[in-house]
């Protein structure tokens, strides 16, 4: 077996792979010897079927597949044995390989395209300048806090008539060009939050009705939104624009949360535990609530703001035209052809900055061990104080089996990755320390997506 590279552009290369016969002809033989052991044939016995039938029967199936094996293998080695770093996975070269006789070939030669990743030389340091917004918390944040606890907590009724902020429920029907029930069209019993309608030319409509009144209106321009407009229709987002007319909506009931009074039960509902008899003190408790949360968003925006930072300022350059072509004929990322051009950007600069992401991890030797994974897993389930030998032996059986999930497991350990990648970027790059109401942030975090 002969593997020779030759490079094809700046970041692109062809493998070439060459096959002679005593590369395969071994494992094919051993691969047709089990299938003459296992053979059951009318006029013979058990295991003694002629080679010769064994591979009339079986030859050509088996050397190619086993030929598929070696290549497999031995491609994959070659790339790890020589330390090549490829972007995607190698494609098959349809231009260099040539149609393959099973019948009348013994040697073989395989071409296969692969895309390199780029040098990337991104360092951080102070020199870097973020913006980092505080959240503000105030009167007005405390009091919308707890005005949604109040709804959250709440008491169901079903009101005579809507009001902003209700809940509907009903039977939607598609209509046609007419104002009538399209034939064939949707029909669907859905639920209509008078909140999420965001047309207010729309939304006047479901105001002041009562269960029996109908309503026309147009799903799409309503929620502004085609994964939210198919969820009220019960259909795929992919099929929301065949369905983009008016719709005959019809009540049958409403529902509302009556908000609950602001007392010591309210409190309790919503800190157990805690004990809390006033208001002051409540308040002061959802301030320390939404302090974290906010913090939360605060660090959302921030390596949003800085993933962008370190990409636009990389320079780096990917072999785009191998990397489209990969998305596409590799099967992985599920990609339509002619969705490439429209989302190549933003796959390229997801790209972009895992690699710079992954060369900051080493650069830092920032690890997460099992050890780590485990003592997350345990936070958990565990509460302050001590705890005695039969709790702690079940907590240490309940992370023993999440241990066992690998899904889990991953994602506590990018969890945790993610979180000392952010304090790195935090205590290193030079932070620009800005207050700003909710409303101002929310605004700008949605500019900045």
């Amino acid at each position: 077996m002969n593997i020779t590279q030759e490079s094809t552009g700046d970041l692109t290369a062809t493998v070439k792979i060459e096959l002679v016969k005593q590369d395969y002809d071994d494992q094919v033989t051993t691969v047709l010897k089990d299938y003459q052991r296992n053979a059951s044939m009318p006029g013979f016995r058990p295991g003694k079927v002629p080679m010769g039938m064994i591979k009339k029967m079986y030859g050509k199936a088996v050397l190619a597949d086993e030929i598929n094996k070696i290549i497999s293998e031995n491609l994959n080695n070659y790339l790890t044995e020589n330390k090549v770093k490829t972007l995607g996975h190698p494609l098959p070269n349809e231009d260099k390989q040539k149609m393959i006789d099973f019948d009348t070939q013994e040697t073989y030669d395989f071409f296969f395209d692969i895309g390199l990743q780029p040098e990337v030389t991104t360092e951080i340091s102070d020199k870097i300048k973020i913006n980092y917004y505080k959240i503000r918390v105030d009167d007005e944040s405390i009091e919308k806090y707890m005005d949604d606890l109040r709804k959250k907590n709440g008491t169901p009724i079903n009101p005579e008539k809507s009001e902003d902020g209700d809940i509907l429920r009903g039977k939607i029907v598609e209509l046609d060009a007419d104002g009538k029930a399209k034939d064939g069209g949707i029909e669907n019993e859905t639920s209509i939050g008078v909140d999420f309608i965001k047309m207010k030319t729309i939304k006047k409509k479901f105001i002041g009705k009562i269960p029996g009144d109908k309503i026309v209106f147009n799903p799409l321009k309503a929620s502004g939104s085609p994964a939210e407009a198919a969820s009220m229709l019960g259909i795929d987002a992919k099929n929301i624009e065949e369905h983009a007319g008016d719709f005959e909506y019809t009540i049958e009931s409403i529902s509302r949360f009556e908000p609950a009074d602001i007392n010591e039960d309210f409190f309790a509902s919503v800190f157990p535990g805690l004990q809390i008899k006033d208001e002051n003190d409540f308040r002061e408790k959802l301030a320390e609530q939404l302090e974290v949360t906010f913090g939360s968003e605060s660090d959302r925006l921030f390596m949003r703001q800085t993933a962008d930072n370190l990409i636009d300022s990389s320079g780096i350059q990917l072999p785009d035209e191998f990397m489209k072509r990969w998305l596409t004929e590799s099967g992985e990322a599920q990609i339509k052809p002619e969705d490439i051009d429209p989302h190549y950007d933003e796959y390229a600069r997801a790209l972009k900055w895992q690699l710079i992401e992954s060369k900051i991890v080493a650069d830092h030797n920032i690890q997460v061990s099992p050890d780590d994974v485990r003592e997350q897993v345990m936070s958990y389930f565990q509460s302050p104080g001590e705890v005695d030998e039969e709790t702690q032996k079940r907590l240490n059986e309940i992370a023993d089996n999440i241990m066992q999930n690998e899904e889990e497991v991953k994602r506590i350990y990018d969890q945790l990755l993610d979180t000392r990648m952010r304090d790195l970027l935090k205590s290193t790059v030079k932070l620009q320390n800005k207050e700003i109401s909710y409303d101002d942030f929310i605004k700008l975090a949605t500019e900045t997506k």
